[in-house]
């Protein structure tokens, strides 16, 4: 079983979308929540934010921790403001204090960067059930709380070697495969399956390999061919058409590869299959 840090799952108490502009500022006092944790992530405009004893600028992408019993301080700087926020108890990471995501040795903002669109949607989706009188609206509101919380403490606290080391080969190689069933009309290469799969080029081949029994080259072949031999029975493409569908631009390569991997030109395998002429 994949280790984690993540000890208990919080439930969400409160959130909703915040706004503020020009003429009303978005403004909370100097305060600290005793029995729960926040997060707070700005989606528009700027603040100045002052927690634990700590001054942050923020700004669209930036996200505020406000770990249990921490004082803090917030306020809009500019024009236009949007955030979003929820209130949460129950979380638990392993070593440290309830309802904390971040250490004490970290800072309070994390700036997502391309991290920032996808948590975004997460608290978008998430505020949006709370609110919701549709049944198992708080059931889903909590499980997209779980996605979110288990999110940040991957880019808390796990380097980009930990996740590495935790992935093991049957889902390096699932990813991969998965890839190329959906890419095969493009130009798949080693280079981006391995930056896909968080590794070497030399170390994928061999772990691909050794779960397939086939180089990562050898699967790409053989699923573009089954797919061609879905097109010759079923259509009436003609085969520099076909060659195309599955990746290769040279009608000749493709039929030479495609005798060479089933024994038989796409012609006789048409029909032989009963294909459309």
């Amino acid at each position: 079983m994949r280790h984690s840090i993540i000890a208990g799952k919080p439930e969400i108490l409160s959130g909703s979308l915040i706004h503020g502009s020009k003429e009303s500022p978005f403004y909370f006092p100097l305060h600290q929540h005793e029995l729960n944790g926040e997060i707070f992530l700005i989606t528009e405009g700027e603040g100045e934010f002052r927690v634990d004893g700590r001054f942050y600028r923020a700004k669209a992408g930036s996200l505020l921790m406000y770990n249990r019993g921490i004082w803090h301080e917030e306020r809009s700087t500019s024009d236009k403001f949007a955030a979003v926020y929820v209130a949460y108890a129950g979380l638990q990471l392993q070593g440290m204090p309830a309802d904390c995501l971040s250490s004490a040795a970290q800072p309070a903002m994390l700036e997502l960067g391309e991290h920032f669109l996808p948590v975004k949607k997460l608290f978008v989706d998430m505020i949006e059930e709370w609110s919701s009188p549709l049944p198992e609206s708080a059931f889903v509101a909590n499980g997209l709380l779980h996605a979110l919380t288990g999110r940040l403490a991957r880019l808390l606290h796990y380097s980009a070697a930990d996740q590495v080391k935790k992935r093991p080969h049957k889902e390096t190689v699932h990813l991969a495969r998965r890839y190329m069933e959906e890419n095969y009309p493009f130009d798949v290469t080693l280079e981006t399956l391995a930056s896909l799969t968080y590794t070497n080029p030399y170390h994928f081949i061999h772990v691909f390999k050794a779960e397939t029994g086939m180089s990562p080259i050898q699967y790409l072949i053989r699923y573009r061919i089954e797919v061609a031999k879905q097109y010759l029975a079923s259509t009436r493409l003609p085969m520099a058409e076909i060659a195309e569908k599955v990746g290769y631009k040279s009608e000749t390569y493709f039929q030479n590869l495609f005798k060479k991997t089933t024994g038989m030109s796409p012609g006789k395998y048409r029909t032989a299959a009963g294909g459309k002429e």
